[in-house]
């Protein structure tokens, strides 16, 4: 099997095999091998990451689900959950080859526009960029926030039950 690019994410050992013509690689969120390419090396790695380094648990992280119906019917990358089961990261995962440019960020958009994140995160596994929404808009942040400190802003920002 060929050498899979060194990414900036954590390396990760991820199971691979031979299957008829295609190189899988075994997608543990979703229990099931997958074919492997640039594209998926790069979602698995990050969200191992995500999983992994920042502590959401896997049950939270979605791979490759369909949004819409029809022709408008489309696939995001990686959809991460909250504590209240609402999105709060969707990553667009792009192949290492490819440029984080405008056009990224608009699908990535298209995406959100059906499954409101609060953070967006675009990747080709040598560069991320994330941007958080408020009321502002859709400001760059540094890096998105460990499961523990964003629950405990969350728990923070919660009406009292007194």
């Amino acid at each position: 099997m060929d050498q899979a690019p060194q990414l900036i994410f954590p390396a990760v050992n991820l199971p691979m095999r031979q299957h008829g013509n295609q190189i899988q690689v075994w997608d543990s969120f979703r229990k099931k091998w997958v074919k492997s390419g640039p594209e998926e090396w790069v979602r698995q790695h990050a969200a191992h990451y995500i999983s992994n380094d920042l502590g959401y648990p896997a049950t939270r992280l979605m791979l490759e689900h369909r949004i819409g119906q029809g022709r408008s019917s489309r696939r995001y990358d990686l959809m991460v959950l909250g504590r209240d089961r609402a999105p709060l990261i969707l990553v667009e995962c792009k192949a290492p080859t490819e440029k984080l440019d405008e056009e990224v960020w608009w699908q990535a958009l298209c995406y959100q526009h059906q499954r409101p994140a609060r953070f967006l995160m675009i990747t080709n596994g040598l560069q991320v960029k994330i941007r958080m929404g408020n009321e502002r808009g859709w400001e760059p942040v540094e890096g998105l926030p460990s499961r523990i400190d964003w629950e405990a802003k969350w728990e923070a920002n919660q009406p009292s039950n007194r």
